[in-house]
């Protein structure tokens, strides 16, 4: 009994003393240091569409995350030490070069200065072009029932040399209003998302970012390869018909840090027991990522998967 008594006086005073300790709350207003802002460059330059990049403000750790438009710039494209020319201001910090298209092979250098702020330069190259060896594409029905969309494609990969591949498919497809029930006469074009359902490490040697695969030729340099993804299903809609492009680029290394970088940060993003992640930046002086995507484009006609 004097045994059972001492456990409850126990118990009793260790109730005590953690309530005493919970109630112990003092709050400390801190300061946290607002560090010199710096501009952000993101812009990817390609044979295919005009020089476009968009320039904003850093964010300090208390900021929303909302981009910070830098209005008022003067941003310059170089080939070498000759100016290009001056981009044009458009709006939400986006500044264009119209009637210049980038080529294949060579390397660009871009500057920013605003006042107030300290300058940034970048430099982005285009590699040489791989061409496609064949392009195959197969539909088959899954086991829950949905019907995917397969594609193969084989290149030959220079050796001696670091390449890095990025994949992509855009689907054109008939538009359909579904108020109506008919086809309206117009075609429709979006970006689908790849993926891969390789195991082991040949799946770890593809990294998924924006709906694209990319990866290096680490293991296959200098050889033959082919690789196979998948089309996601959401992009094939009621259309008798769809056109495909099948894109195979050759990445600019530091977009393809900056994609690896950038899918880590977002496994790790909201995660308390994740190392953190920086995402990477060739910006000097600055943030961000000013490279250049060179592009093969294979187009084909195949049969809608789905039907009314």
């Amino acid at each position: 009994m004097e045994k059972l008594n001492f456990c409850f006086r126990f118990l009793i005073a260790a109730f005590i003393a953690v309530g005493g300790l919970a109630s112990c709350e003092k709050i400390i207003d801190i300061t946290i240091p607002d560090k010199e802002r710096k501009m952000v460059i993101n812009g990817l330059i390609s044979p295919e569409k005009p020089v476009r990049v968009n320039i904003s403000k850093s964010l300090s750790i208390l900021d929303y995350d909302s981009i910070i438009a830098i209005p008022g710039g003067n941003v310059q494209l170089f080939h070498g030490s000759d100016l290009i020319g001056k981009l044009q201001e458009e709006a939400g910090g986006f500044y264009s070069l119209p009637g210049f298209t980038p080529e294949v092979g060579q390397s660009y250098r871009l500057t920013a200065t605003v006042n107030g702020m300290q300058g940034v330069e970048a430099e982005a190259v285009l590699p040489p072009l791989v061409p496609f060896l064949a392009v195959d594409t197969a539909t088959f029905t899954t086991q829950w029932g949905s019907q995917e969309l397969r594609v193969n494609v084989k290149f030959q990969d220079p050796s001696g040399t670091r390449n890095i591949y990025g994949f992509g498919v855009d689907v054109t497809t008939r538009e359909y209003d579904y108020s109506t029930m008919t086809f309206t006469g117009r075609t429709v074009t979006r970006s689908s998302y790849l993926y891969t359902d390789s195991e082991g490490p040949v799946k770890d040697e593809f990294h998924n970012f924006e709906g694209k695969l990319y990866c290096d030729d680490l293991l296959f340099n200098g050889l033959t390869k082919s690789v196979e993804f998948g089309v996601s299903d959401y992009a094939f809609f009621e259309s008798d018909t769809i056109w495909l492009t099948v894109k195979m680029e050759q990445v600019d290394p530091s977009y393809y840090m900056y994609a690896i970088s950038n899918e880590e940060y977002q496994n790790a993003h909201g995660n308390p027991f994740s190392e953190p992640v920086q995402v990477f930046t060739n910006v000097k002086g600055g943030y961000g990522i000013f490279a250049g995507i060179s592009v093969v484009n294979f187009p084909l006609t195949i049969t809608g998967l789905r039907k009314y």
